[in-house]
This record gives C-alpha cells, structure tokens and sequence, in this order.
C-alpha cells in the first residue's frame, strides 16, 4: 500500500509514536519490576518454562516424552537463552517489545472493522492497559496470543477483500502459532470455516481451496509436533497432553471456577499423581493420551450426571469471566502491584472495558456480519475458558477486541448525544449500568484482599535463599491473613529444623497435621527428623504414614529405607528400595539409593554397577519443587537433587576404586564428582589421597588446598595436609598444618602425636 503525501504521513507518525510511547511505558515498568523478588526467581509456571528453556538451551532439543503442555513458549525462551545466555531480563524485553507492536495490530484491527476514529482511542487504551505489561513482564506464554490472534483476524479479514492464496495460509500460520501455544485456538476453526462458506463471495470450489489451504498453513506447524511426540512417546498426541487433566479440574464435584485444584489431590498436584490414579483404574501404565482421555470422561460424567450443578458451575465461571476481578494461579496479580508505581496510577482496566465491551458488543449486533469474525473469536475462546476454569492471563487474547469494542461504544454513545436520540442513550445507559454491576459486583463472596498464599510464596522465596528471619515473618503474615494457610506451619518447621530448635520444628510439623491431616510432606518430615535423633521406629512410623496418604511418594520411600538402613533392618530396607523401583515412572535417583545398600552391605561390584547406571540417567526438563515444604538430613544426598545424587555416587565410586587400588578410576570418578559439585571438599580430599598414593606430593597439596578454601575448620584436611608437607621435607608448614588440625579438635590424636614427632625433628 502506497502512503498518500498528508493524511497517510500523519497516520504512520501516530503509529510510529504510539509504539515509542508502549514501549517506554513498558520499559519504565520493566526497570520497577526490578524490585520484584521473584523478578530473578520464577516459580510455579514460569519455573516451569524457565527449566524447560534452560534445557533446550543446554542442546536438548528433542526431549524425551511427549509434551504436557504447548512447546511454543519454552522454545522461544529457550532460543533466547541460547543466544543471550540464561538471564531473566532480555525475555522480558523482548516480550515488551512484541507488545508494544501489538498495539500497532490493536490499531489495524480497528480502523478495518471499525474507523479510524475507533482505531485511534483503541490503539490509546491499548498502549496503557496495564494488565499487558504485567503479562508481558512475566516468564508465561500468555502474551504471546494477543499478536497472534489479531494476526488471524486481520489476514482472514485481507484474505476476504483479496482472496489470494497467501492470506489464507498466513491467516492459518497465526492460528497454527496460537495452538502451539496454547491448544484451545482449535475451538474457533469451525468457526473459520463457516465464515468462509457462508460469507465469502466465491463459487464452492475456490472456497473449498481457500479452506484446504487455511488448514494447511495452520496444520504446517501443528504437524510437526504431533509426529515428534509419536516418535518420542510413541503416542499420538496432537500438541500436549494437559488438556483432560485442565477439563476436570473445571468440571468436578468440588470445583469452584478459579482454582487449579486436580481432586482428590488438591492445588499442589504433580502428573505422577494423575498417572497414579489412571493406572489404579485400568490395571496398566497409561500413556499420556489415556490419562487426558480418562480425566475428559471424568469430566464428561460430571457433567451429564450432575447437570444442575453444572449449569450453576458454568454460571459462575461466565460471572468470573466478565467480573473486573482479576483471578491468578500463580503470583497474586493485586498483591504484586505494589512493586510497579505505573500499574496503580494508570486507571484504565478491566472494571470499565468490561461493561463498556459488552455494550459495545451489543450496540454493533446489527452489523453481526461484517464482525462475524471477531465476535465469533470473542464467543468461542470465552467458551473455551469457561468450559475450563478462569484466570486473568487466559482472558488476555480477548482483550484487544474488547478495547476495541469498548472505543465504538463510546463513540456510539456519543454520537446518540449529538444527535439527541433520548431512547438509545437511555437504552445504553441502562445496558452499561447492568454490565458495569457485573463486572464489579462480589455475587460469590470472593475474599480479594486475602494475600495468604502471596505471602507464602514470599517465604518460600526467602527460605530457598537464606534469609531465614524473612521466610519466618512472611510465613507469619500468611498465617495471619488465613489461619489455615496450607503448609505456612509446614515451612515454619523447616525453619526451627535448619536452626537446629528441633523440639520446636516438630510443633510446627504436628501443627500442619492438625489441620491437614494427609499433608504427605509433614509426615515425611517426622520420618527424617526422628531418624536425625535415632528413633528409627519412629522414622519409619512416620514414613509409613507418608505413604499411606501417598502411596508412590518416592521422598517417603527414600526415607522410610534410610531409617531402616539406619537401624539396621538390611531385609527391610532392601524391599523398601524393591517397592520403590517398581514404581512408574521409575524414581530418578533411585539407583544411588541402591548403590548404597550394597556398598555398606559389602558388595562393592553390585554397588559399582548400580552408580554407573545413575550416572547415566538424564535429568527431565520439568523436574523442579514449587516449594521447599521438604527437610533432607544430612546422610541423605537427594538433598541436591539428582545432579546431588549423581556427585554422590560418582563420589562413592571413586572411594570403591580407591579401595580396590585402581586409582585411575577412582581420578575419573571424582573430577565426574567435581564436575556435577564443584564445592564438594571432600571429592578434593580424595584426589589428593590418590595423588599422595602415587607420589605426586604438590598435586595432592594443592587439592588439600582447595578443600580447605571450602571447609576451612576441617581438622582431618589440616592433618593430611601436615602429612603431605612431612614427606615433602616442608616441616615448619608441617608443623603449622597439625597445630591447625589440634586446635580445632584438640582430641585429635593422630594430629598431637605426628606434632610431636616434626618437633623433635625441628628440635636443633
């Protein structure tokens, strides 16, 4: 399109302007959010995406099982970390900058549906609708739809003025972009297609074309991820496999519209826990599309068993959809305001596009058809969510539409005032103020200043970083805004345990069952605390409770097995690791578990054997803990998690190979150790008792050297290091070596005795 010398010029200056203005107003609030403290420290979904990310980064571009949710986001992020390197401030940015382009599509939208007018004050609420930047500003997918459903609108709508080929495969590339990042785009397709047989001007087979051809663009990029996931998991799956699972969390006896809860497994619930259930109920190890088939006619049964409770489900889910209230199921989107000035300053939100959308919506009705499109899109994806559950982020690609709509209602009510039409401005008025009780009236009750579970996550922040007085006072502050704070006493516990106050972490653990009595992770915690203090029964009492909440909870094997190591039950503890590798999926890690059992019961081969394996397994892009409800004592490596376990049995391994006098091996086996933890002092111990034993004296000093630098008070390091300088001849620094040792234990009598000795040889 050529630009025309005056009225064009000025449209492309306002374009060009209206971008800067996004996207500074983007950056000022990117700089605020700073200050945010999980800005640097995702959790929950961006956690997820953000260790999905580090691993394509990594090289693992495949993956190794079908895919739970849409990949489109993880790989972006991925190829960001690629390029950048893992940081979490160029992502943002970068989603910024995508948004602000999307208010120059806002803006393209309206001026071809509606006028330029209509376009102008769209494209303005756009570049100030705070809600964008919050979204923009997060490690979620989310944002990304609004570009890509304007983009499928705008080329349907092109493709309709001049049905060339292109249009239509570009329109089906942005619907095939959209599904591959979030599925529930295919529930417009029909849609699309009915636009095109009963709207365009055309003879049936050139719109039989134009459709094969939408479908293909659209299939171009969904193809390739069905056959990747059939390669991978043997399993046709067509993008991700979470969307049973989302359905019956909508659709359940116990559902209330807003929350992720999968019953009977509450809102902290993991796949194994679906797998568990799938599997007890038809006698097999499901594969992911069983398990989504088996939670849709969960949901399905729901639904035509219980239709009244449906319907008034379904109701309240249609309320929540249209209130201004702005649900989140991962940070508490009202509570985080407070670290970004702009987002409560900017007035413009939900609590107006809301009532003043659906007024527009209403007022342009008579024009259904040349807004077959976009209403269709409002109707479908709304239905979309619905038939789920709700939250802020997933009404986000309705959101240009209905700012869009917003704009033609005022214009439109405006123009009734021009023009004195009493009646429509009345009719208006009385639709606006019924929208307008909608979407902010509180019909359910809803507790929205209730910042419990922010609170929460604030503690778990703190915790995982040290700050233990800050963990303690947000754990507080949780309790204080609910009483019934889940696992606030939990963590508590966790608290009292790292600062030893052991008494007072097993209140707090027997607390946390008071009130939820199947809170696996509670009982778990006893079983380490009691097996810390060698009551062994009672660890295993513990983790047999744990177990019986959670029958394939792999912590509570692990510790249910260490107390019975402990105790010295060996027929005991190896059933327990049979039970516990019989488990599906097999546990990662397990095998170091195993490694131990034969290394202490004397079969140094066996336990060789099992090291090896673990060493080889790879870890899973989605392993992670959203909190840190757990304790680990210190005789149990899992700790660290598998890259932990894997540093611990390389580490074993190196000592086996020592005692069998193979001592390249045993090298090989602690720079492995090294390599997986590079501030494990006693790995460096050990290649220096290697180099020692070869004669390599300087070698040797220099690993005591390094372990000291990172266990400074370890008497044992200073001793060896003393013996290293003897042989060396070195004595004065011989000398100074085991004094250091009989300082810091004085009991040491290996160290006063070898002292003893250098002074007689120092002696003139």
């Amino acid at each position: 399109m050529q630009l025309k010398p005056f009225k064009d010029k000025k449209e492309l200056y306002f374009l060009l302007g209206i971008f800067a203005f996004s996207f500074i107003l983007r950056l000022i609030y990117l700089l605020q959010i700073k200050s945010n403290p999980f800005f640097d420290s995702p959790y929950m979904d961006p956690l997820y995406h953000d260790l999905w990310a580090q691993s394509i980064a990594r090289g693992n571009w495949i993956g190794d099982q079908v895919f739970f949710r849409a990949p489109f986001y993880p790989y972006f992020l991925g190829i960001i970390y690629k390029i950048f390197g893992h940081n979490y401030f160029i992502p943002r940015l970068i989603q910024h900058l995508i948004g602000s382009f999307s208010v120059i599509l806002v803006y393209l939208f309206a001026k071809r549906f509606f006028s330029k007018k209509v376009a102008y004050l769209s494209t303005v609420f756009a570049s100030i609708y705070w809600i964008f930047f919050y979204f923009e500003g997060e490690l979620l997918l989310d944002s990304f739809l609004i570009p890509f459903s304007l983009l499928l609108i705008i080329f349907l709508s092109k493709a309709a003025e001049n049905p060339g080929k292109s249009y239509f495969i570009w329109a089906g590339v942005s619907a095939g972009l959209f599904a591959i990042t979030r599925p529930n785009i295919l529930i417009f397709i029909p849609f699309i297609l009915l636009w095109i047989f009963l709207f365009l001007k055309l003879d049936l087979k050139k719109k039989l074309s134009f459709a094969l051809l939408f479908l293909l663009g659209l299939f171009l990029l969904i193809f390739p991820i069905t056959m990747r996931n059939y390669l991978v998991g043997r399993d046709f799956v067509l993008i991700a496999s979470q969307g049973g699972i989302n359905f019956y969390i909508g659709n359940n006896p116990v559902a209330n519209g807003l929350s992720a809860v999968l019953p009977p497994y509450g809102d902290d619930w993991e796949y194994t826990d679906a797998v568990y259930e799938v599997k007890k109920a038809v006698g097999k190890t499901p594969k992911p599309s069983e398990v989504s088939d088996y939670y849709y006619k969960k949901g399905l049964d729901f639904i035509l068993h219980s239709p009244e409770q449906f319907l008034s489900l379904y109701i309240k889910k249609l309320y929540f959809f249209w209130n201004s209230f702005e649900p989140s199921n991962n940070q508490d989107i009202s509570f985080f305001r407070r670290y970004s000035i702009l987002t409560r300053i900017l007035p413009l939100s939900f609590w107006l596009i809301s009532p003043l959308s659906l007024l527009g919506m209403a007022l342009c009705l008579k024009n259904w058809k040349k807004l077959f499109l976009p209403l269709c899109f409002v109707f479908s994806y709304s239905l979309s969510v619905i038939l789920f559950f709700i939250n802020s982020r997933f009404r986000l690609p309705v959101l240009p539409f209905l700012l869009v709509f917003s704009a033609y209602a005022l214009f439109r009510i405006f123009e009734y005032i021009q023009k004195s039409q009493f009646k429509k401005i009345a009719l208006s008025l009385a639709l606006f103020i019924l929208f307008f009780f909608l979407a902010n009236s509180n019909l359910y009750n809803l507790d929205k200043k209730n910042y419990a579970q922010a609170y929460y996550a604030l503690g778990n922040l703190h915790l995982k970083k040290g700050e233990i007085s800050k963990a303690e006072e947000n754990y507080r502050l949780a309790l204080e805004n609910n009483p019934l704070a889940k696992r606030a006493h939990l963590n508590l516990g966790i608290i009292y345990f790292n600062q030893g106050n052991y008494p007072q972490a097993e209140k707090e653990f027997l607390e946390e069952l008071k009130t939820y009595a199947q809170e696996e992770k509670a009982y778990n915690n006893l079983s380490a605390l009691y097996r810390l203090q060698g009551e062994y029964s009672k660890a295993v009492e513990q983790a047999k409770n744990a177990l019986e909440v959670k029958p394939y909870y792999v912590k509570a094997y692990i510790n249910l097995f260490l107390a019975y190591l402990r105790e010295g039950s060996f027929d005991s503890a190896e059933s327990t690791l049979t039970a516990a590798n019989n488990l599906y999926p097999p546990p990662a890690g397990m095998r170091f578990y195993s490694g131990l059992f034969y290394q202490m019961q004397g079969n140094p081969d066996k336990a060789l054997e099992e090291y090896a394996l673990l060493l080889k397994e790879e870890e899973k892009s989605s392993e992670m803990e959203y909190n840190v409800g757990l304790i680990y004592s210190q005789d149990d490596p899992g700790r660290e998690g598998l890259r932990g376990l894997k540093a611990y049995a390389a580490y074993n391994s190196g000592v086996i190979h020592i005692q069998k006098k193979e001592l390249d091996k045993a090298q090989n086996d602690m720079v492995l150790t090294l390599q997986q933890k590079p501030d494990f002092a006693e790995a460096h111990s050990a290649l220096a008792h290697i180099h020692e034993l070869r004669g390599e004296y300087q070698q040797a000093i220099k690993e005591l050297q390094k372990a000291l630098n990172l266990n400074p008070n370890n008497p044992v390091y200073h001793y060896n290091l003393g013996l290293v300088f003897a042989r060396t001849d070195n004595l004065p620094l011989a000398r100074e070596e085991l004094q250091k040792a009989l300082t810091l234990s004085p009991e040491f009598e290996p160290a006063r005795e070898k002292l003893k000795l250098v002074d007689s040889l120092l002696s003139p």
